[in-house]
């Protein structure tokens, strides 16, 4: 099994216990859960291993530190947390300087991406109106 293919979830409410049970679907295995009991100031993102992707659904309080430190271990990040964007500079920094990604979006549905893009068309379409 390749790097690429393990999966670790910052954060296992919910949403990281659903991607959990889907992730095989995708050929993916999850090899890391943390959550607020083993991820205390990040000690659990520190003690990842083998890990190619970290999907990150915490709060908005610990998104962004959860989101500096898997950069600094060199972890690649996807985070659908939302409520944490004022910090979005200093995490976009922390990700350069690692040289890692990040991907983020308050909403990961298809519907809201395609309707994000029928009311930007729209707004292009009606600009020179009056």
């Amino acid at each position: 099994m390749s790097l690429q293919s393990n999966l670790a979830l910052v954060g296992y409410g919910k949403m990281g216990r659903l991607i959990e049970q889907l992730a095989p679907e995708y050929d993916f295995t999850v090899t890391g859960r943390l959550d607020e009991y083993n991820n205390i100031d990040g000690a659990g993102i520190a003690a990842l291993r083998n890990v190619g992707v970290a999907i990150e659904f915490s709060t908005p309080e610990t998104a962004p530190a959860n989101l500096e430190k898997l950069a600094q271990a060199r972890i690649q990040a996807v985070t659908g947390t939302t409520g944490w964007l004022e910090h979005l500079p200093a995490v976009e920094r922390a990700v350069n300087q690692a040289g890692t990604g990040l991907v983020w979006s308050p909403n990961f549905s298809v519907g809201v991406a395609v309707f994000r893009k029928l009311t930007a068309l729209a707004a292009e379409l009606m600009r020179d109106q009056k």
